[in-house]
């Protein structure tokens, strides 16, 4: 692993004015000495400078490398994404799954880097509170809670793209430190981030400013949603859960991100939001439908950002920093501005084509979702819309939908990790698998999903999914969950792990290779015969890190004449 030591991050990282300036405000302790004397003696002594490096640790996951990976990693090789205009050669590799340890896509640098950052703050926190007399314990406590997130969170994107990975909570302090160690696999890594999010899941804070009905939206739910809180501290452990095939477990930690929105519905935003938030079957989700148009939980939720269902998201604003935007969003997906044209991904055509007048394999007519993921234009150009725009109107005075788009003119949207209806969604499927006396109780939540974006939210009008057609069936359960988690997630960053993480459960990729293979246009048998090794679920290591670490195999699946000379026995 390539991972800086405390004196080049010190001194090198500078601390722009990105993330920290969304959160808390750019901290001037760089002003105190000159950069070349700051060294590690004079550093690590009062709060400001935990609270500095904690914001280098939401920076360096605001980076434009690690929210691509991000986005790429978990959607780019699903059935989701097609290639679009002006690509580079390694992105159309990854979605012509010939992919080589040379893919610049393979480097996972911006990771380790993020996770080292944490590692030190874990480490030099403690020696912080016993000196500074205004750095409480529960504050550090708090701040240790986030850098652990932010470290299990980028060692969950690193198993689920690489399987095995090395694994060290150790910071690399001084330059006499060698980080070159072996890969742990995927169940030890698992079991090792469960523990550490375990030991300080309730150190986290419930709020970083308490919501009020008479309060602006920006007053309180950006503060809660782009920093890490409890209930995201929770949403991830279920998250984490269902991977392990700990149902249980994954279950209370959903009950308890249920149970968070469900009280602050009742206690704090009811009178404000009365409008705009409806319970369906008892959770509280934003509408779509307000008045005679439809498209209001797509505005706020993906739009404005930062929304009352919103856990966590990597938040970029405009009005802190006009330098600090999402290039993945921009450069990826649909440019809507002067400029219109398709990104550098497409989505793909057989979810959308026919709509509005008649439902597809997997969008119903009315289903809200698929005109706010999906944009089409003539009959063959079908864009992704997710993000892109900050705001769809669609007319329900009129029986045939025509979406009405506001394009972003600049790529501030924010990207989201967790949000409610994904965790509703975890604890149906981990509900499914505990057995059939769990059915009804997964369909409800399904359900709910589903009839908020189906322009519905009077109980019993328009109602598109039927129990009785899936409770006889785990297997068909299975599959009603995997197709909601499609709809409601679709171009988040979540498809590719959906059916990596059921090829798992199943212990064949069969499935996965016959669902990804219909965007392909060539090679399709040869790419499902690549993909029933399992091993070739996961990416490659980058050809430089074979060089660096000589405790690093080579994923069999990837075995080439070009890197073999880089395997050590």
């Amino acid at each position: 692993m390539n991972m800086k030591n405390i004196k080049h991050y010190i001194l090198g990282l500078g601390f722009s004015c990105g993330m920290a300036t969304v959160i808390t405000g750019c901290s001037d302790f760089l002003d105190v000495l000159p950069l070349n004397d700051v060294v590690l003696e004079n550093y690590w002594t009062k709060k400001s400078d935990v609270t500095s490096v904690l914001m280098g640790c939401y920076e360096s996951l605001q980076s434009e490398d690690c929210v691509t990976r991000m986005g790429l990693w978990g959607e780019v090789r699903s059935d989701n994404m097609k290639i679009g205009v002006a690509s580079s050669q390694d992105l159309e590799q990854l979605v012509k799954e010939n992919i080589l340890p040379s893919n610049s896509f393979c480097n996972w640098a911006v990771f380790y880097q993020t996770i080292n950052r944490c590692n030190i703050l874990i480490h030099y926190a403690p020696q912080v509170q016993e000196q500074d007399p205004n750095y409480a314990l529960s504050e550090m406590k708090a701040n240790i809670a986030e850098a652990t997130f932010i470290r299990s969170l980028c060692y969950f994107y690193l198993i689920r793209a690489f399987r095995d990975v090395p694994f060290s909570r150790e910071p690399s302090i001084d330059d006499t430190k060698e980080y070159r160690v072996p890969a742990d696999s995927f169940n030890v890594v698992l079991d090792n981030i469960i523990a550490d999010m375990e030991a300080v899941k309730n150190d986290a804070q419930l709020y970083f400013r308490k919501p009020n009905p008479d309060r602006v939206k920006e007053d309180a739910e950006i503060d809660n949603t782009a920093r890490v809180t409890r209930p995201a501290m929770y949403a991830l452990l279920a998250d984490l859960y269902l991977w392990k095939g700990d149902w249980q477990k994954c279950v209370e930690c959903c009950d308890y991100v249920i149970k968070f929105k469900q009280d602050e519905y009742e206690n704090l935003l009811k009178r404000r939001l009365q409008n705009e938030v409806w319970l369906f079957n008892d959770i509280p989700l934003l509408m779509e439908k307000v008045e005679n148009t439809s498209g209001n939980a797509y505005t706020e939720i993906f739009g404005t950002g930062n929304s009352f269902e919103s856990l966590f998201e990597i938040t970029f604003n405009e009005q802190l920093n006009s330098n600090n935007r999402n290039n993945f969003i921009g450069n990826h997906f649909f440019n809507g501005g002067n400029n219109a044209s398709n990104g550098r991904l497409a989505a793909v055509e057989e979810f959308y084509e026919g709509l509005p007048n008649s439902s597809t394999e997997l969008f119903n007519t009315k289903d809200c979702r698929a005109y706010g993921s999906i944009y089409q234009v003539g009959t063959t150009q079908f864009f992704i819309a997710k993000y892109a725009a900050n705001r769809v109107v669609l007319d329900n005075t009129k029986s045939n939908w025509t979406p009405s788009y506001n394009w972003r003119s600049s790529n501030y949207a924010n990207w989201i990790v967790y949000r409610l209806t994904d965790v509703m969604l975890m604890k149906a499927e981990a509900l499914i698998e505990q057995g059939s006396n769990n059915f009804d109780e997964a369909f409800s939540l399904i359900n709910a999903v589903s009839r908020r974006a189906v322009n519905s939210f009077t109980p019993g009008s328009g109602e598109v999914l039927k129990y009785d057609e899936y409770k006889d069936s785990k297997e068909n359960m299975e599959q009603l969950v995997m197709d909601e988690r499609h709809r409601e997630l679709m171009f988040e960053g979540k498809r590719w792990f959906d059916l990596v993480r059921m090829a798992r459960l199943t212990g064949s990729t069969r499935d996965l290779a016959k669902t990804v293979t219909k965007k392909q246009l060539t090679n399709i048998s040869g790419i499902q015969i690549r993909l029933a090794d399992p091993n070739a679920l996961y990416l490659p290591y980058y050809r430089n890190e074979l060089k660096v670490n000589p405790y690093l195999h080579q994923n069999p699946a990837y075995h080439t004449g070009d890197d073999s000379d880089l395997e050590k026995n």
